[in-house]
C-alpha cells in the first residue's frame, strides 16, 4: 500500500525589524534584524484536510491595541502587505477551505488575523486562554493581549503535559493523547497515521507549541516556530539574547529559559540524529536565509 504523504507550504507573508540584541548575545547595539514571520500550509492527503501553521502577521495593523501599534514602530520596516490570507489564494485556496489553524503561541507576529477563518478549528497549547486574559501573574502580563482573540467555541486548548497520562485520550473526537516520540517528550498524532504531529515545545512562552510532519517516507520537517529565532543560536555559534528588566533581572525573549534550552537540545539531536533513522530537517519561524533559500517551494508549491 502506497501512502500519500502530506505537503508542507512556506507562506508568504510579513517581516519585521527587532533589535538584533533582543535575539543574539553577540550582537552589536543599534542593529536590527529584518526576519519573516513564516507560516505553512499543510495538508494531509488521507483526511483531505488542511492545516495552517500559525497566522504571522496581521494585514490592517490598525485593528491592534494603541499601545501595541506604538511598539510595532520599534520593528521598522516592517511589513503586513501580504499575510495568510493572500499567501493563500495564490493557490486559489480560500481561508473557509481550512479546516484547522495551529496557534502555536500568541505573540502578535504569529497570530494573524483569525477572523478571516471562520470555519476553522484553532489548536493552541495548555494556558492560551490564561494567558489572553492576562490571568498568569505579573511576569507573563502583556498589555496588548487580545481576550477574545481566538473563537470560544472553535477552539481546542490543549491538555497539560505533566498532569496528562501518556496514552490517555483527551480528545474522544479525535482520538487525542500526549505520547512520546523520542526524543520529543510530549507529542500528539494529529490524524493517527503517524504523518502528523503536534509537539509540545516550552520555554518560549506558555503553550508554546510545534509541530512534525512526515513529508516522505525518507524526510521529516519540524516547524519550529519561535522555539528558536536564528540558526547562529540553533548552531550555538551564540547564546539567546538577554537584558535587565525594571526589576535588574537578567531576561530573555524566553520566559522560561532552562526549558528552552532543553527544547532546543531536542531540535538539534533531531537534526544530528533524525527520527527513527530518518532525517529531520528543521525549520525556523523568522530565519530570512532559508526563507531566501527555498523561495521556488513557496504555495502553491511545497517542500
Amino acid at each position: 500500500m502506497t501512502i500519500a504523504y502530506p505537503t508542507v507550504s512556506p507562506l508568504k507573508c510579513g517581516y519585521l525589524s527587532p533589535p538584533a540584541s533582543k535575539f543574539l548575545a553577540d550582537a552589536p547595539d543599534g542593529e536590527k534584524l529584518t526576519m519573516p514571520s513564516m507560516a505553512f500550509l499543510i495538508q494531509h492527503p488521507a483526511s483531505k484536510s488542511k492545516i495552517v501553521f500559525d497566522l504571522s502577521i496581521r494585514k490592517d495593523l490598525a485593528t491592534h491595541h494603541p499601545g501595541l501599534q506604538a511598539h510595532l514602530k520599534t520593528r521598522i520596516p516592517l511589513s503586513s502587505e501580504n499575510d495568510v490570507k493572500s499567501a493563500l489564494a495564490l493557490g486559489n485556496v480560500d481561508t473557509s477551505d481550512i479546516d484547522y489553524v495551529i496557534i502555536t503561541h500568541v505573540h502578535w507576529d504569529h497570530t494573524g488575523t483569525p477572523s478571516d477563518f471562520g470555519s476553522a478549528t484553532f489548536i493552541a497549547g495548555h494556558n492560551t486562554g490564561k494567558l489572553l486574559r492576562n490571568e498568569m501573574g505579573p511576569d507573563l502580563y502583556n498589555p496588548f493581549f487580545e481576550a477574545d482573540l481566538l473563537p470560544a467555541d472553535r477552539t481546542i486548548e490543549l491538555p497539560p503535559v505533566p498532569s496528562s497520562k501518556k496514552g490517555e485520550v483527551f480528545d474522544k473526537k479525535h482520538g487525542w493523547y500526549w505520547q512520546s516520540l523520542s526524543p520529543i517528550s510530549n507529542a500528539i498524532d494529529m490524524f493517527n497515521d503517524g504523518t502528523v504531529y503536534i509537539v509540545d515545545s516550552p520555554g518560549h512562552i506558555p503553550g508554546h507549541l510545534n509541530a512534525l510532519v512526515r513529508v516522505a517516507v525518507d524526510r521529516w520537517i519540524y516547524l519550529a516556530a519561535d522555539a528558536c529565532h536564528h540558526m547562529r543560536i540553533f548552531k550555538g555559534e551564540t547564546d539567546f539574547g538577554s537584558w535587565k528588566d525594571e526589576q535588574c533581572r537578567t531576561i530573555t525573549i524566553h520566559k522560561d529559559i532552562p526549558a528552552a534550552y532543553r527544547t532546543l537540545e531536542v531540535m538539534r539531536q533531531l537534526k544530528r540524529d533524525g527520527l527513527n533513522g530518518v532525517p529531520v530537517e528543521v525549520v525556523l519561524a523568522h530565519d530570512g536565509e532559508w526563507e531566501r533559500e527555498k523561495a521556488d517551494y513557496f504555495f502553491p508549491n511545497h517542500l
